[in-house]
């Protein structure tokens, strides 16, 4: 019992911070975040244009006032008192702090919203970095790499800690207004327009129609891009939705560039996992209690001779009950500091406890475990009340009144145990499946994008000996993604595809096979710049642009013969196919191979990372001499984050949830078989003591002891049998409507649901054996004396 309350005090414990997630803001139901929905896209945009928020407040009367958030993708190095430190920032509107809960401490929110270069820090942050000193007024100096200008902030005030359980998480927020890019658009309004990177959340305390304000958001903007002079306008590529703040949480798995986020699913499959490990623990526990509870039974009766009444002797198993579930409440609180890092490692959480903001949490656990104490209580006394008030001599017929019951015990545990260890089994398959399974390209290609450098860089990487080959290009391997409107030409055939710009060497440098064809070339030099120039709009070009494409494009678009094909798409004026590749699996597992577009020269933005392949035994090799690089041109580089100049995709990251909830499985699985052993003792206790005097009669008439084993073990060979047949269908099911959210998976192979069928057979075997054992070399006088 103690071991499932303390699973589920974890597991309850996860589970409350991560459904308080951002419940704590006191206008939570009235801020909404905008999202861009794209209909060819892979997931949802949270970035939107800078003067967004100002054009809806002006026209729309609903939206009373907002707040945009710029969250910094990489840490920005800060100068105090002379030395350097690097910090993660996010840039907010001083709306910010109105409508979001973060409570002030002290400053002025007037200084921040006057002085654009201006700064809000934690007190946790505050205490960092300036100890006891007095934060207020302190200046910061910053390099900001974008527009290339030394910085100086102002600390104009500090707020309390942001709560773990927000959303939203920084130490460090500075005036939006200093923001680079957000200085000009303020100045250079219409090109404002071009570029999204700014978060809008709305104000709307009185929307009573949240759809209807959303169509109004699409309807605007739709005008508003007509009106621009933007050519051909698709209504469809106008998708808005708000979002509540206080669903933000659970409804952002599609949303790239949002830190914090959770997973419903999870959430459920937790809170599955605690409920069966309490109702695993209740049962085991009430079947060794009346294991040994069948002596107790004179004491019972005694009791009643002396005038107990039945009320007496259920309160005294109640009383027993709530003494030993608060016995366990305590070990619950006095074992958390030595294995709550074990939890947190599993549930991947940075959650704490503390005794001072989670009484609620608490008190509420506390609650849950005295209701379990009383289902205890209640479920031994009914379970046991034939025995104790039935009537008639012996005691084995009055235990055996309730025998439906016990078996029904027996058999869920034995079900949940099946069912686990088949599931496990399928899921570390699919698992293996995912890290195994051959991609069709090089996935030991790195990218790199130091700012600033661009054909220094490229010229340098080019004459080292340990670069095997080098592209510029964009990565291959993509979790979220556009696809193009294509049409060809020739046949007016339509379909949507993928495109990824990479130049003449993209093919050697990614290892992509040629099946039909020749490689790209062209006389026109790649566009390369890792820096971002504010303004720069893309253009398309009518030139001819040679490109491959995948074999699924050839299919989808039903292409009998694909080379000389020309075609246009959304971002390509005028294309045709040189080659044919292979298809490869450049999307994580849960998506379908999709149609491919690889070239470049579609337009005149840049590309901004190089494709690196190389000896990988040399990599210290590389690592130095960018690092060297970085130094020689004045570049913002922290030493002790050498590793990080490469850019390497970890292919498991998209799998995290599948290997978290493996790992989940596998620390369950270890717990109900523990509780399991202990039911399956308990059960063969209640057994060998309710069949002592047939076990002497049996062996005085001549039963020799594997004859009495056999006869005492079968029971538990049928019961296992009976939950192979229920626990199979049920994972079955249940692994199959899983592996549906792969679109490559393994097989549902007979031999898991075997092999765990014949695992629960041998582990049930073992564990009751002993007991068995014991009985049947009892002798026999024992158990006939008082016949």
């Amino acid at each position: 019992m103690s071991v499932a309350i303390i699973a589920s005090f974890h597991i309850y414990h996860f589970v409350y911070k991560e459904l308080s997630v951002d419940k704590f803001h006191e206008k939570r139901k009235d801020i909404y975040r905008v999202l861009e929905t794209p209909p060819s896209s892979s997931y949802r945009n949270v970035q939107t244009p800078p003067p967004l928020g100002n054009y809806l407040k002006d026209i729309l009367p609903e939206v009373i006032d907002f707040s945009r958030v710029v969250n910094n993708n990489a840490p920005i190095n800060f100068i105090i008192d002379g030395k350097k430190i690097e910090l993660d920032i996010i840039y907010v509107d001083a709306s910010f702090f109105e409508l979001f809960s973060f409570k002030f401490i002290k400053g002025s929110l007037h200084a921040f919203k006057e002085n654009k270069n201006s700064i809000i820090i934690s007190r946790r942050k505050a205490r960092q970095l300036f100890g006891e000193e007095e934060a207020i007024g302190k200046i910061i100096e910053s390099y900001n790499v974008v527009s290339s200008q030394q910085m100086e902030y102002t600390i104009a005030g500090i707020i309390e800690d942001i709560p773990e359980n927000s959303t939203l998480q920084s130490d460090v927020l500075l005036n939006l207004k200093s923001h680079p890019l957000v200085s000009y658009t303020d100045t250079h309004e219409d090109k404002g327009w071009r570029t999204g990177f700014t978060d809008l959340y709305l104000y709307l305390p009185n929307a009573k129609d949240v759809n209807g304000i959303t169509k109004k958001i699409e309807d605007l903007l739709f005008e508003k891009a007509k009106g621009n002079g933007s050519g051909d306008v698709d209504r469809n590529n106008y998708k808005y939705e708000l979002q509540r703040l206080d669903t933000i949480y659970f409804n952002s798995f599609d949303i790239s560039n949002q830190g914090k986020k959770g997973s419903l699913q999870f959430i459920n499959i937790l809170v599955l996992v605690g409920v069966l490990t309490l109702v695993l623990a209740i049962f085991n526990y009430v079947l060794m209690n009346l294991g040994l509870s069948i002596n107790r039974t004179e004491e019972f009766k005694m009791r009643r001779y002396l005038g107990g009444s039945k009320l007496n002797i259920y309160l005294l198993l109640l009383f027993e009950s709530f003494f030993n579930i608060v016995v366990c409440f305590i070990l619950t609180l006095l074992t958390y500091p030595l294995i709550s890092g074990i939890f947190r490692k599993l549930l991947t959480s940075n959650y704490e406890f503390s005794w001072y903001h989670d009484k609620a949490l608490l008190s509420l656990f506390l609650f849950i475990i005295l209701v379990i104490g009383s289902i205890i209580g209640t479920l031994e006394f009914i379970l046991s009340y034939k025995s104790i008030f039935g009537a008639g001599r012996g005691k084995n017929k009055k235990w055996n009144s309730a025998w439906f019951s016990k078996k029904i015990i027996v058999g869920f545990q034995l079900v949940l145990l099946i069912g686990l260890l088949s599931s496990i089994l399928l899921i570390s398959k699919q698992v293996q499946y995912i890290q195994t399974k051959d991609l069709g390209f090089d996935k030991n290609v790195v990218f790199i994008s130091p700012p600033g450098l661009d054909d220094v860089l490229l010229n340098e990487l080019r004459s080292k000996s340990y670069i095997n080959s080098l592209a510029i290009g964009d990565m291959l391997f993509n979790e979220k993604f556009n696809l193009e409107d294509v049409k060809i030409e020739s046949s007016q055939g339509e379909l949507k595809a993928m495109l990824i710009r990479g130049d003449t060497n993209y093919l050697d440098t990614y290892g992509l096979q040629l099946k039909l064809g020749r490689n790209i070339k062209s006389n026109k030099k790649p566009l390369f710049s890792n820096r971002f120039r504010v303004g720069w709009t893309p253009q398309k070009t009518d030139d001819l642009i040679e490109v491959l494409v995948n074999e699924e494009f050839v299919k989808k678009a039903n292409l009998k013969k694909p080379l000389g094909m020309v075609f246009k798409s959304t971002n390509i004026n005028n294309a045709v196919i040189v080659g044919v590749i292979k298809d490869v699996y450049n999307t994580p597992l849960h998506s379908p191979i999709y149609p491919m577009i690889i070239g470049y020269g579609f337009n005149n933005f840049p590309m901004q990372f190089l494709q690196v392949s190389f000896d990988k035994n040399r990599k210290d090799e590389l690592i130095a001499f960018l690092s060297n690089l970085y130094i020689q041109n004045d570049i913002t580089y922290d030493d002790s984050k050498k590793d990080e100049i490469l850019y390497k995709v970890d292919y498991e990251d998209f799998y995290d949830l599948e290997l978290q909830l493996k790992r989940l499985l596998e620390a369950f699985t270890v717990i109900v078989l523990f509780i399991s052993l202990l039911g399956l003792v308990a059960i063969s206790l209640f057994i060998t003591e309710s069949k002592t005097k047939e076990i002497g009669i049996r062996k005085v008439n001549g039963a020799t002891i594997k004859e009495i084993m056999l006869m005492l073990n079968k029971d538990f060979i049928k019961w296992v049998a009976i939950a192979f047949v229920i626990a199979c269908p049920i994972s079955y099911y249940a692994m199959r409507k899983w592996l549906e959210n792969f679109a490559y998976k393994t097989e549902l192979s007979w031999w898991v649901f075997a092999l765990a069928g014949l695992f629960t057979l041998v582990i049930a075997l073992l564990t009751v054996s002993w007991q068995t054992y014991r009985a049947a070399t009892r002798n026999p006088v024992e158990s006939l004396r008082d016949e």
